[in-house]
């Protein structure tokens, strides 16, 4: 059996402790509904599904946001790695 990945979540965790109070307020804000996505999907294929159900429902950026994660870097803690 495969191991299922999750690293959207993972790299989610991961912004969240090198991000200011300030940035974690308002990604918080802004991403709520992904946030609640990640806390209840099983795997990174779980929450793009889920991601754009939402999206289809009430137009919003959650799966792009989603996306947005997994280039995010782990080793500079940017989204633009510059590492």
């Amino acid at each position: 059996m495969a191991r299922k990945r999750n690293k959207i979540r993972y790299c989610y965790e991961d912004y969240m402790k090198n991000c200011s109070a300030e940035e974690k307020a308002r990604y918080r804000r802004q991403f709520a509904p992904l946030i609640e996505i990640l806390s209840h999907a099983e795997d990174d294929k779980a929450v793009m599904a889920m991601a754009k159900d939402y999206d289809s429902g009430h137009g919003t950026g959650m799966f792009a946001e989603a996306v947005h994660l997994t280039v995010y870097c782990i080793a500079c803690g940017k989204f633009d790695c510059d590492c």
